[in-house]
């Protein structure tokens, strides 16, 4: 199927139903199926796929419907324009899911029916491949495709001893997604480090979540959005790592931006995480932690007049959110214990001394 003509297979779907005579194809569609090819071959999207395109009213909006091998349907548009000057054409407004090829944006079979009355409606159908020939010059400047950043840099916050921050930089500018992840990581040179790469991986593995039944983030699958995490490093000495991670991200297709905390206490000796079980020990709970009164919230919602009961409020509603045999309901400092929780969909974390909480043990 390799270096085929495009041109053979373009076919008018209309007049080819009532056994007319297929047309030449308008310069316009040639173009924007050279604009779907090249984002192929940036995304790396294999297999022979089938454009449907929708009339184009007089803003020149495109819709399509790409199926693809397995006989899905994607839905996509773009605008396209043409500077008859320059004979030059230019896309915009792009919205193009087949580049990430996550199955949650992908349509139904042709038995549905939004489905079927699209191409029922179609103009121009084409067959369409990372490889194939299109014949036809390209006359259009071609969006950058992913890029990625990843290593040491300079322009975060001061690491602690012997520990340094890198950036992760990831961007797209056609599918309109970013994510910016700032990690700690310890020297790899140690020579009095136990075990620094699996504290590496592990730290790494704290930062690089995915959603939902993903193990890892994978963000040449998202579009339309951005992620953004980072961390407080509130304890590092010879023995303990802790951070309190936070996020940031908002997505097209969510309603509303989100952010959340989570937690990262680990053992340097053994590069193993800690649980909260591992802090309290064996008997004491979560409501002994918080019906202690010794918690202070660092962030009040619903303060209003009446913080320090905005404060209590919060600090019960926390409660279901706290698990003893979780890794990332909490964090050390120095000298205290930090519990995060949430107040409907908005996070906060609350801190007590050790000392109160009769957890000397664990201070420095």
């Amino acid at each position: 199927m390799k270096n085929r003509i495009w041109v053979l297979t373009l076919i008018l779907a209309l007049l080819s139903a009532c056994g007319g005579e297929i047309p030449e194809p308008p310069p316009m569609v040639r173009q924007e199926l050279l604009f779907l090819q090249q984002g192929f071959r940036q995304h790396g999207v294999e297999g022979i796929y089938t454009v449907y395109f929708a009339p184009t009213g007089e803003d020149r909006h495109q819709e399509l419907l790409l199926k693809d091998p397995e006989g899905l349907f994607w839905e996509e548009s773009f605008t396209c324009t043409w500077d008859e000057e320059r004979d030059w054409y230019a896309f915009s407004d792009l919205f193009e899911p087949v580049l990430t090829q996550n199955p949650a944006w992908n349509r139904a079979t042709e038995a549905d029916g939004e489905t079927a009355v699209f191409l029922a409606s179609a103009v121009y159908r084409a067959e369409l491949s990372a490889d194939m020939d299109l014949g036809t010059p390209l006359r259009f400047h071609v969006p950058p495709g992913p890029v990625v950043y990843n290593r040491q840099w300079g322009g975060g916050k001061e690491a602690p001893d012997r520990m340094l921050f890198c950036l992760y930089l990831y961007q797209d500018p056609r599918l309109d997604f970013r994510a910016e992840i700032e990690y700690p990581q310890y020297a790899e040179y140690l020579v009095d480090f136990p075990n620094p790469e699996k504290v590496n991986e592990r730290i790494r593995e704290a930062f690089f979540y995915g959603y939902y039944d993903e193990d890892a983030l994978h963000p040449e699958h998202r579009m339309r959005g951005s992620i953004v995490r980072n961390c407080a490093v509130t304890r590092a000495d010879g023995k303990y790592l802790s951070l309190r991670i936070s996020e940031d991200n908002v997505f097209m297709n969510a309603p509303h931006p989100n952010s959340w905390y989570t937690g990262l206490t680990m053992d340097l000796e053994t590069g193993e995480v800690l649980t909260l079980r591992d802090i309290l020990g064996p008997d004491q709970t979560v409501e002994d932690l918080l019906d202690s009164g010794a918690f202070r919230c660092e962030q009040v919602w619903e303060e209003g007049s009446d913080r320090e009961a905005a404060e209590r409020l919060q600090t019960e509603e926390a409660r279901a959110y706290i698990r003893l045999d979780a890794t990332e309901d909490f964090y050390l400092t120095e000298d205290s214990l930090g519990l995060i929780g949430q107040t409907g969909r908005y996070p906060f974390y609350m801190e007590a001394p050790l000392s109160a909480l009769g957890l000397e043990d664990w201070a420095t």
